[in-house]
């Protein structure tokens, strides 16, 4: 996880070095759009039910044409059901969850064009990588209120039963990649549209990953910890379900993703110019006009 991480910031410093010598602008700007994820709980496929509204806010600086490096906070929220996959296997798992999810995050930003000058009507797409931190936190309605999954361990988590079970953190690192396009309107205005997928390193972004723990067991600890480990009874509404003890949940090969896409406009806040050693002729002129005592031309 540490050589993922790594990477973007290692990236960030050798293009702030290639970079440094050019003009230097700030930006701050607010996201508006939507977030969803990728897990065991919504597999392969989009759910529009499961796509929720997102915001934030950012600020970029931009320190050439080709690139630009981006703070943000963001926030959105995910979810996930088995009852979208009315019809398959999967259905009589019957589990679900929701999640909020807060990112602070770095990116850079490398245009794919020349993005022109600011005074200009101008436009680009770009590549985005970068590095962040988000925390989440599962819940499940159970009884009509939303219940914290994590404190549960509905896997087993916890229990020296279990040893190779321990509690995730509710904040994770994260890896965003994706793509964007901006156009310059007005004198010093943007607008533009990103869509971008967050590498995480964790697989509990549904509180969903291995197999179910020996339910009697985690009953004797905590019976709602067990009662929403397995929830087919509820959707079959036969409470003489063998137990599943040991089967499995979810798939702990494939980590968890989630995206945030949406529309972004930002505006220029600062400028700042490196100067350039530029011979003023003039000047010169005037020191060898002093010295011959002959009129100065104009330039």
């Amino acid at each position: 996880m540490v050589r993922w991480f790594m990477l973007p910031v290692w990236t960030f410093g050798c293009c702030l070095w290639l970079t440094g010598q050019t003009p230097h602008t700030l930006e701050a700007g607010v996201f508006m759009g939507i977030s969803t994820y990728l897990g065991d709980l919504q597999q392969g496929r989009f759910e529009m039910d499961e796509a929720h509204s997102s915001f934030g806010g950012f600020l970029r600086y931009r320190p050439s044409k080709q690139f630009a490096f981006k703070t943000q906070f963001y926030k959105g929220k995910i979810s996930g059901s088995d009852s979208n996959y009315t019809g398959l296997e999967v259905r009589k798992r019957n589990l679900s969850f929701r999640s909020p999810i807060l990112e602070l995050g770095m990116q850079m930003e490398i245009s794919l064009a020349n993005f022109g000058e600011r005074d200009a009507f101008r436009a680009a797409p770009y590549f985005f990588i970068g590095a962040g931190l988000f925390y989440f936190n599962p819940q499940a309605k159970f009884n009509g209120a939303w219940v914290n999954l994590q404190p549960l361990g509905t896997e087993g988590q916890g229990l020296v039963q279990y040893p190779d079970r321990e509690p995730y953190n509710r904040i994770q690192c994260s890896v965003p990649l994706g793509l964007g396009f901006q156009l310059a309107i007005l004198q010093c205005g943007f607008l533009g549209f990103e869509i971008g997928f967050r590498k995480t390193f964790t697989d509990y972004l549904d509180d969903i990953s291995q197999t179910y723990p020996d339910l009697d067991l985690l009953a004797s600890h905590n019976p709602m910890a067990a009662e929403l480990s397995f929830r087919s009874p509820e959707y079959t509404g036969n409470n003489g379900l063998p137990l599943p003890s040991g089967e499995s949940r979810g798939n702990p090969q494939n980590l968890d993703y989630y995206f945030f896409g949406g529309v972004t406009v930002s505006t220029v806040i600062q400028k700042w110019f490196t100067a350039k050693k530029v011979p003023n002729r003039r000047f010169k002129a005037q020191f060898w006009a002093d010295r011959l005592q002959a009129p100065v031309k104009d330039f």
